[in-house]
């Protein structure tokens, strides 16, 4: 006999098109046939933090976020605010980038995903914490926390990641660096932009290293010291071809338990799982032993 699972899913509305909603509504079906459903839509990030806050009433044995990345990112931040971390977490693609569903080597057919949502299979998700924000995948400061905050939900919703590639594009062109000192393991570094990897998958489907994963607990930063043009070509050339940017001299790759970056000119604008984290003067990167099990295939 199966088990019969209560599912609470919280649907992010922002962005959605007819072709999501009906993946959306297919899967909900299926689950309704021997299982209970209960789902909830959030248009803001105010709505879905009350939706979060408001599930400790409640009695349910799985917990389905479909939306995309950042989706995911408010889900384990008010997830461990409100005590529901013990709960065995769905994952739902249906974002611009999905980067979770390629580390978690979840596809996007229906019956696939409702297949592991119904499963025993889990593990638990390494998570890493930037100032009091915990993350998942990444937290940048530099080159592409200006790209993040320059593309709007209704770009991302008309547009889809060809948005990014566009803006990308547009910040390449006019590429205008901001100096930071970053103090990490005793040392000094001023540096145009830093990316901390908790995932080995970047911007979509591609690798940046080989050495992580979101399930492997490790922080790797590659530090920019001195970002040009010339040197984003043979970046992005390094993640096409050889799927990790550790080969190239000019970046700095270190593992680490905690970095500190501090402003030198304007404030520190950064982006985490590929939503903009707005500015600050500070920014302290950490592992933590906290983590959420997520259902895998």
């Amino acid at each position: 006999m199966k088990n019969k699972f209560k599912f609470i899913i919280i649907f992010n509305q922002t962005n959605i098109t007819d072709h999501k909603d009906k993946k959306v509504n297919k899967i909900l079906e299926l689950l309704k046939i021997d299982h209970e459903v209960e789902i909830f839509k959030s248009y803001t990030e105010v709505e879905a933090k009350d939706i979060y806050k408001n599930l400790k009433q409640k009695k349910f044995d799985r917990l389905v976020v479909a939306g995309g990345d950042g989706s995911f990112s408010l889900a384990i931040n008010e997830i461990i605010k409100n005590d529901l971390n013990e709960k065995l977490i769905g994952f739902i693609p249906i974002g611009t980038a999905n980067i979770l569903k390629f580390e978690a080597g979840i596809n996007n057919k229906v019956n696939d995903i409702y297949n592991v949502l119904v499963s025993e299979n889990f593990k638990k998700v390494s998570l890493a914490k930037i100032n009091d924000r915990y993350f998942f995948l990444m937290a940048g400061i530099g080159f592409d926390s200006k790209i993040v905050k320059s593309v709007t939900n209704q770009l991302k919703k008309y547009l889809g990641k060809i948005i990014f590639i566009l803006k990308g594009l547009q910040y390449f062109l006019f590429l205008k660096n901001n100096k930071m000192k970053i103090d990490i393991d005793n040392e000094e570094v001023l540096a145009d932009w830093i990316l901390c990897a908790n995932s080995k998958y970047y911007a979509g489907s591609y690798n940046i290293t080989k050495e992580t994963d979101i399930f492997d607990g490790k922080l790797i930063a590659f530090i920019f010291e001195d970002l040009t043009r010339l040197k984003l070509l043979q970046y992005i050339f390094l993640i096409l071809a050889k799927g990790d940017l550790s080969s190239t001299k000019s970046i700095i790759k270190k593992d680490f338990e905690e970095i500190k970056i501090f402003r030198i000119n304007d404030k520190l604008l950064s982006q985490v799982d590929g939503e903009n984290c707005g500015f600050d003067e500070k920014i302290i990167i950490k592992k933590t032993n906290k983590f959420v099990n997520l259902l895998v295939p």
